[in-house]
């Protein structure tokens, strides 16, 4: 009789560990994931893998994944299928990264037009103008590789802010009034760094 019940306790731990295999990755390891991610970014960057070019369109594509968590999380909780979708997303940029830092140089390579703005909104437009001022900056060499970096990771921080505050269907004035502090702080850096001292490339 004792070894009933001692059976049952083992099969029944034995589903619960099979259960705790299958469930998917955890909120923390999409943003383990997308540090990682960052971090190559940026290694490319300080080694030369990567142009200013390069830097700049894997770090937006950082940004519409941080955008895209952003507004998945609105609701307080990360599905099975946004969890995958971000998956799917990163997965991409991954294979992104690593092209882009074994591809031959490509200094002169044109970028990739802006995509439009998502609305007519203020915000959003402001946002696409400093995007524009940012590749013009990069084509003219003002702007190297590291600061495309960091102001592109400012962008991306808009962009996630937004997502936040747009989650519930609307933007209030509040709302309205954080963003566009932040995009004229942008606006100051991406100033600074098209006019600091540095060498043309």
């Amino acid at each position: 009789m004792q070894q009933f019940p001692n059976a049952l306790i083992a099969a029944t731990l034995a589903l619960a560990s099979l259960g705790a295999f299958a469930q998917p990755a955890t909120p923390s390891a999409v943003n383990q994931r997308e540090a990682h991610q960052d971090q190559r970014i940026q290694q490319g960057i300080a080694n030369g893998d990567l142009n200013a070019h390069e830097a700049y369109r894997l770090e937006r594509q950082q940004g519409r994944i941080d955008a895209a968590e952003a507004r998945a999380r609105s609701d307080g909780r990360l599905s099975d299928a946004e969890r995958e979708r971000l998956n799917r997303m990163q997965d991409n940029a991954n294979r992104d990264i690593w092209q882009q830092k074994h591809d031959a140089p490509s200094a002169g390579t044109p970028m990739a037009p802006a995509a439009p703005p998502t609305s007519k909104a203020a915000v959003d437009r402001r946002q696409s103008e400093q995007d524009a001022r940012i590749r013009q900056g990069i084509s003219s060499g003002q702007i190297d590789a590291r600061e495309a970096a960091r102001l592109e990771q400012q962008q991306a921080n808009i962009q996630a802010a937004e997502a936040r505050a747009r989650s519930d269907g609307q933007l209030s004035n509040a709302e309205r009034e954080r963003l566009n502090r932040m995009q004229q702080r942008a606006n100051v850096a991406i100033q600074h760094q098209k006019h600091d001292p540095q060498q043309a490339r």
